[in-house]
């Protein structure tokens, strides 16, 4: 019984090595037929995604390029202009210019302050002048009446 067993294991097993060694090259030729249609496929469904976003990718380089050519030529001009001494002179200029014309607006502003309580204080003295002269007036009468009377009396 043991050796009917290793004679059939013997036979499997010339048959499977005969099948695969005979039908290995049918077997690689259906993979690679299969797996060449399949790589064509999903190249071909993702080429044209690729090949756009490559366009876009070279399209956004070259305007990279552009803006650095564009800032490098106004870092350029800004520096030259930095270091023109006339420009320097009449930035300084400005800023003492400036300084000046703060000072300005504040003795303006002061001074308006100083306008406006000058013109209450004449004012209230408008009013105490308006009353003085009533009094006086009374009271000069009162007087040239009491002198008349004085006069009348001593002579």
């Amino acid at each position: 019984m043991a050796s009917s067993m290793q004679e059939d294991f013997c036979s499997l097993n010339e048959k499977t090595l005969n099948y695969t060694s005979q039908d290995s090259v049918n077997i690689k030729n259906v993979y690679s037929k299969a797996s060449k249609s399949l790589s064509t496929g999903i190249v071909n469904q993702l080429e044209p995604p690729l090949t756009k976003a490559e366009i876009q990718l070279r399209q956004i380089g070259n305007k990279q390029k552009e803006l650095i050519e564009r800032l490098s030529e106004e870092n350029t001009s800004v520096s030259e202009v930095q270091n023109c001494e006339e420009f320097q002179k009449m930035f300084n200029k400005m800023k003492v210019y400036h300084t000046k014309l703060q000072k300005i607006k504040k003795d303006m502003k002061s001074l308006h302050s100083y306008s406006q309580r000058l013109k209450k204080r004449a004012a209230r003295f408008e009013e105490i002048k308006l009353k003085q002269p009533r009094e006086e007036v009374i009271e000069t009468k009162a007087t040239v009446i009491i002198s008349v009377k004085g006069a009348t009396e001593s002579t």
